[in-house]
């Protein structure tokens, strides 16, 4: 049964977030039609990680409740704690094997819900190596990676969704394929990094 409450809380949340975008950063958003409506499959949602603001301005963006992994430490004190749960977030431990979050994002997807997912696990500016998490549960739950790009246009906030796709087989090496195809996929999304002009460049 859904917690009409986190769920006032969430939406209240989506809408504030998704108009301060607009308004403030300059906000443009790509790919939305290429979501799967809310239905009987799940989606995992996974993405690079550029700020703390990006799990609440995606789910503000996708039109189907997202519920984030999180690290485990956001829900060890309050207010904080409340504020993540309310925004539909669940404990994740990236110190080790964390079966019981698994086993939650596992519960998600196969009852039709939407997950979102990190996969670099932590802010970074796009060279951390992504574990294989996302992948795993693709796998496991037989749902779509929807992979979505995250960055600045000089003071510019511009998002991007890809083309959702799914594991060919449940092979361990397929696993790794598949990570290494959504951050491709996500890489190709973001803008190229201008390289440091030098000094031969100008003649």
């Amino acid at each position: 049964m859904k917690d009409f409450r986190r769920l006032w809380f969430y939406h209240l949340a989506s809408y504030l977030v998704r108009n301060y975008a607009r308004l403030f950063l300059g906000l443009k958003v790509e790919g939305l039609d290429l979501i799967p409506q809310e239905g009987s499959r799940g989606l995992i949602i996974a993405g690079n990680h550029i700020s703390t603001f990006d799990p609440p301005l995606i789910g503000s963006l996708v039109p189907r409740e997202i519920h984030f992994m999180a690290k485990r430490e956001l829900f060890q004190t309050q207010p904080l704690k409340w504020v993540v749960e309310h925004l539909l977030a669940f404990p994740i431990d990236r110190s080790r094997g964390d079966t019981r979050g698994i086993k939650e994002a596992l519960r998600f997807l196969q009852s039709g819900v939407a997950i979102g997912i990190f996969p670099q696990g932590t802010r970074n500016t796009g060279d951390a190596a992504a574990l294989d998490g996302a992948a795993f549960l693709a796998q496991r739950a037989g749902v779509a990676l929807q992979p979505v790009a995250i960055w600045f246009e000089g003071r510019r906030l511009r998002v991007r969704f890809g083309e959702p796709f799914y594991a060919q087989d449940k092979s361990r090496a397929e696993m790794r394929t598949l990570t290494d195809t959504l951050m491709a996929r996500i890489s190709t999304m973001l803008p190229v990094k201008k390289e440091t002009q030098t000094a031969s460049d100008t003649h």
